[in-house]
């Protein structure tokens, strides 16, 4: 099975000064402190995506359009069912309004999050792995390609590292199984959190 976190870093590897530098002295050496520092920054990155999303979108615009293409879609598969030519045929005219409709919509909800991405993608790149490293957070579960597996630790012996002025043991980052990596613990915070802030801000996004 392919490697999701060592496919995406290589994947990253190819674009010129994108190489995220994930330090190996991070200010908050603990697992407890980086972890909650880590899911605050988390919280508040999705916290500001949604006071984003509630300036640049209409919200309740979004909501009645996608009742009212819903409810035509509906209608239009039961007719199609019914082999109603008569009303297949009245629905077939509103086609390419409900089409237009969704596709503002669907254009007003990219907005905030082209504007939110470069950003975020910065903090990613050069900010975040300089102050974490590369795991955040202690897991008592491993899970595939968001923790370090006993594979991992296993692979992340210490290798002996030369160069024109000294040598150094670098270490890989997993030293016992069920580390988080950074992208992970990001991840799972705002998995866990997104539903709460979009709920009390009123930014929930109905989906097309």
């Amino acid at each position: 099975m392919i490697d999701l976190f060592n496919w995406s870093e290589k994947l990253v590897l190819q674009f010129p000064g994108l190489t995220p530098h994930y330090t190996q002295h991070p200010i908050f050496p603990d697992m407890f402190t980086s972890a909650i520092v880590a899911a605050i920054i988390a919280i508040g990155l999705n916290l500001a995506m949604a006071l984003l999303r509630r300036k640049t979108t209409n919200i309740e615009k979004m909501k009645t359009v996608m009742k009212e293409t819903g409810e035509w879609r509906k209608k239009y598969t039961e007719a199609i069912k019914k082999r109603d030519k008569q009303l297949i045929e009245e629905l077939k005219k509103k086609q390419s309004q409900m089409q237009k409709m969704s596709m503002e919509m669907q254009q007003q909800q990219m907005r905030p999050m082209m504007l939110y991405m470069i950003p975020s993608f910065m903090l990613w790149i050069f900010v975040f792995p300089a102050i974490f490293g590369q795991t955040v957070a202690l897991s008592p579960l491993e899970i595939p390609y968001l923790t370090c597996s006993a594979d991992n630790v296993k692979n992340d012996t210490p290798v002996q590292t030369t160069n024109s002025t000294s040598t150094e043991l670098k270490q890989g980052p997993c030293k016992v199984p069920g580390q988080v990596f950074l992208w992970g613990w990001f991840l799972l915070v705002n998995f866990a959190f997104s539903g709460i802030i979009a709920k009390v801000t009123n930014t929930s996004i109905p989906t097309f």
